[in-house]
């Protein structure tokens, strides 16, 4: 910065102070000026699309954005609560008398994203009568079973969840393919195929006229309790246990990690419902309470991003479901 010196005296002592000169504020306008044209005349260089989006961004896209978003988001002008230690997660809305609080368990987010990854699967089984014919059946029967389960809660949900207007009918409806496609025929095959088209039109934000779901169900009408314990297994060995072994993992799978142990803890609540066998039996009725505290405890650890608490969690259910199938089988 150049600076000036100018003389100056106070009670007859000589004194010199410095001041910026304004040469300092008419150099850098004129500068920025001779520099502006340069910059007008570079081109930007923008790089290319990519041919192909990875798996989420595909899934971001294909319906409403909206629901990707991870977490609850606020609501405002609504004082009502629920129980801040219930260890679920909480929108504000009060809960119906007489009701179930899913919401303590499960996000409604959590039940439309499983009947998305449900979807993805189902296709594969088909696409035509021979893989339907050759064991594909037995998969649908699986993957049906869960999405009428995943329907049957949305329906009963205290929150807002996507497509809880017509989730009864969608139960039943899924429900009645699961139950059909024990049989491989050319009739269970269209069945499934229909249904399999049925849910690529709401993912894409259709509209699917079902029949009128029944207003009084049983859950084990619904699904047997094989394909929950099938899906409850698949949490548990071939995700929960991996996505934990390290902090690399356990940092890459977060949101999924929080997913399987919301869908752990809600189906533990449907197996214990009284349709289902050993529903009297007390110690099987506090095998399924461990088991909806523990993934509880995992999901919460996903949001304290807590790795030792979700491997501590984690290593508590694989206990309970030991000693629950050493003594129910």
């Amino acid at each position: 910065m150049l600076l000036v010196e100018l003389p100056v005296v106070t009670d007859n002592v000589a004194m010199t102070i410095r001041r910026p000169s304004r040469a300092v504020f008419t150099v850098v306008p004129l500068l920025m000026l001779c520099v502006m044209p340069v910059l007008a005349d570079q081109t930007v260089t923008r790089s290319r699309a990519p041919k192909s989006w990875d798996s989420e961004t595909e899934r971001l896209f294909e319906s409403n954005p909206l629901e990707m978003l991870k977490g609850e988001r606020p609501q405002v002008g609504r004082g009502d609560v629920t129980d801040p230690g219930s260890g679920g997660s909480t929108d504000g809305e009060t809960v119906p008398r007489g009701a179930f609080a899913w919401s303590r368990l499960i996000a409604g987010s959590t039940v439309t994203d499983e009947i998305k990854a449900q979807r993805l699967e189902v296709g594969k089984y088909v696409r035509s009568p021979t893989v339907f014919r050759a064991g594909g059946n037995r998969k649908l029967r699986d993957r049906y079973s869960v999405i009428a389960v995943m329907f049957g809660i949305a329906a009963e949900h205290d929150n807002d969840v996507r497509w809880k207007d017509i989730a009864a009918a969608a139960r039943d409806s899924f429900a009645k393919a699961a139950a059909n496609a024990k049989a491989a025929d050319q009739n269970t095959y269209r069945e499934s195929k229909a249904r399999s088209e049925d849910l690529d039109e709401l993912v894409r934000g259709g509209s699917v006229e079902f029949e009128e779901g029944k207003k009084e169900f049983l859950w084990n009408e619904i699904s047997e309790r094989r394909p929950i314990m099938k899906r409850l297994e698949l949490a548990y060995d071939k995700r929960l246990r991996p996505w934990t072994a390290n902090d690399g993992e356990f940092k890459r799978h977060l949101a999924d990690i929080r997913h399987e142990a919301e869908i752990l803890a809600a189906l533990s609540e449907v197996i214990r419902r009284e349709e289902y066998e050993f529903y009297d039996d007390e110690q099987y009725l506090d095998f399924c309470g461990l088991l909806q505290r523990n993934a509880t405890a995992v999901a919460q650890a996903t949001k304290d991003k807590n790795l030792a608490d979700a491997q501590k969690a984690v290593g508590e259910l694989s206990k309970s479901c030991s000693k629950c199938h050493e003594n129910f089988k």
